[in-house]
């Protein structure tokens, strides 16, 4: 029993550090679309062209993070409540095993141990706190997401495209733009 416990306890953390691993590929791949929306030129990005494109990128990524996210909790969930289950059990049969023992010898005195179980109290309150905590860390990777799509959708709009007009009505002229500061600079020949 306590080698079943122990392999659980090894699928726990093994859940964990997929779920971590998994979280932190999600943010870096938003964190890079985020980053090149936002640092892009003007003349790359503009509202019309690639922002649907990114803005479905980001959603599609958003969407199969959280329904992995969603399996490995609902996993890891799972494993917990069998794990709690394995260890009542053993501790159940470790109890009848010392109350059988106790009897065959009626010279030593029966042990306590049987009597009350941390085990068997109501599990509630920790069940309640596994599922607190998994609720808080969805919520904010939704908050997340949600942040990185209205980037996609709001960046590439909310640049002025006055360097780019500027460019094409004087020929002569060229516009160095970094976001919506541009200089312009134009010869006189």
């Amino acid at each position: 029993m306590n080698n079943i416990v122990e392999k659980q306890e090894k699928r726990i953390q093994s859940l964990q550090s997929n779920a971590f691993e998994l979280a932190n590929f999600y943010f870096v791949f938003q964190g890079v679309i985020l980053i090149a929306i936002s640092g892009a030129p003007t003349s790359s990005i503009t509202c019309s062209d690639h922002r649907r494109l990114l803005l479905e990128l980001s959603s599609f990524a958003a969407a199969v993070n959280l329904f992995a996210l969603f399996t490995i909790a609902r996993m890891y969930t799972n494993t917990l409540s069998q794990q709690h289950q394995n260890r009542l059990e053993h501790h159940n049969a470790l109890t009848k095993l010392n109350r059988l023992r106790s009897r065959s010898r009626p010279t030593r005195s029966p042990s306590n141990s049987g009597n009350s179980s941390p085990l068997s109290r109501d599990n509630g309150f920790k069940d309640a706190k596994v599922y607190f905590v998994f609720a808080v860390c969805i919520l904010l990777f939704l908050g997340f997401a949600g942040v990185t799509i209205a980037g996609c959708w709001v960046i590439p709009c909310s640049r002025k495209d006055d360097c780019r007009r500027l460019s094409e009505m004087e020929v002569r002229c060229i516009n160095l733009c970094e976001g919506s500061k541009c200089i312009r600079v134009c010869s006189r020949y």
